[in-house]
């Protein structure tokens, strides 16, 4: 029996503000002291863009921008797969981890010369050979309002 009320929940909310800050807080998700009371299940990293991107956001991505983008997946992952294994041993209810990220490709897209290739777009193939689903929201229009999306998803 697991206890599910709004009390038992702990949110820990982090801010870093590089990749190198986002890479060591995950990285230290597998310390012991991470992990001796209650090891996270969820890990939500929003606008994996902004960690991909240069210094200040409008900078271009990162040299080796492919290099950054599959060493951070493959942390992110690795390190679910560690917090799954923690959770199955201490509260299999409470396994598995899940890892959600948001990229928004529009962030450095402007337009494209026909034949170049963004780098936006190589890391995008590089995520998803990492992650195995990709959900994207689409403008939904048919209401009548703008602000309404759709949600899809597809396997990569």
């Amino acid at each position: 029996v697991s206890d599910t009320s709004p009390d038992s929940m702990m949110i820990k909310f982090c801010y870093p503000r590089t990749l190198e800050e986002l890479l060591l807080q995950v990285a230290s998700l597998h310390e012991p002291e991470n992990t001796s009371s209650t090891a996270p299940s969820l890990i939500i990293v929003d606008r994996l863009q902004n960690f991909l991107c240069g210094p200040g956001g409008g900078g271009g991505f990162h040299q080796g921008e492919q290099s950054c983008a599959a060493h951070l997946s493959a942390l992110l992952l690795d390190t679910t797969a560690f917090l799954t294994k923690v959770l199955e041993r201490r509260a299999p209810w409470l396994a598995p981890c899940r890892l959600l990220a948001s990229f928004q490709p529009e962030c450095e897209v402007g337009p494209a010369d026909p034949g170049s290739s963004h780098p936006m777009l190589a890391v995008l193939e590089v995520l998803d050979r990492y992650f195995t689903a990709r959900c994207a929201l689409d403008r939904d229009e048919s209401y009548g309002c703008p602000s309404l999306y759709s949600l899809t998803e597809t396997t990569c």
